[in-house]
């Protein structure tokens, strides 16, 4: 009898999660809509390149982080990569990446699985512009920024 608990489980167990992929998706779409700034707002923004976006990081990060932390920024540069980053029940995210077209340095945006049309019209090596919100660097160097929407 107990096999047969465990195998109804190991078989059902996935179909019951696969359903909280689609529930979490539609619960962070009206989240993004909720907080993230809209079109007025986001056109309204200063666009900071790469290089500007990161030079308070590099001269001072806890000051950086203490004017930034939380906050919407609008940053332009060249997509150098996209990963797909595995999570928790089949859950997934992207991570993008976006350099500066004459220097090398890199910020990171880490976009939901429900903006996976965000992130298919992006290419590498084409230049995007990327609103996102700055969340807490940890022990790195640069802030990872989050909830990130494309410009169009």
């Amino acid at each position: 009898m107990r096999i047969i608990y465990r195998l109804a489980f190991i078989f059902l167990m996935p179909a019951a999660l696969s359903g909280c992929s689609a529930a979490a998706d539609a619960f962070f779409k009206a989240g993004d809509s909720l907080f993230q700034p809209g079109a007025t707002e986001t056109a309204s923004m200063r666009t900071y390149s790469v290089s500007e976006f990161i030079k308070p990081y590099s001269e001072n990060p806890v000051k950086a982080n203490k004017a930034l932390l939380g906050k919407w920024v609008k940053v332009k540069g060249v997509v150098t990569d996209i990963s797909k980053v595995s999570g928790v029940a089949e859950s997934y995210s992207f991570i993008v990446s976006l350099k500066d077209e004459s220097k090398n340095n890199v910020i990171m945006f880490q976009f939901g699985s429900h903006n996976t049309a965000d992130v298919e019209q992006l290419r590498i090596g084409s230049s995007a512009t990327i609103v996102g919100q700055v969340h807490n660097s940890n022990n790195a160097m640069l802030p990872v920024l989050q909830n990130p929407s494309v410009v169009k």
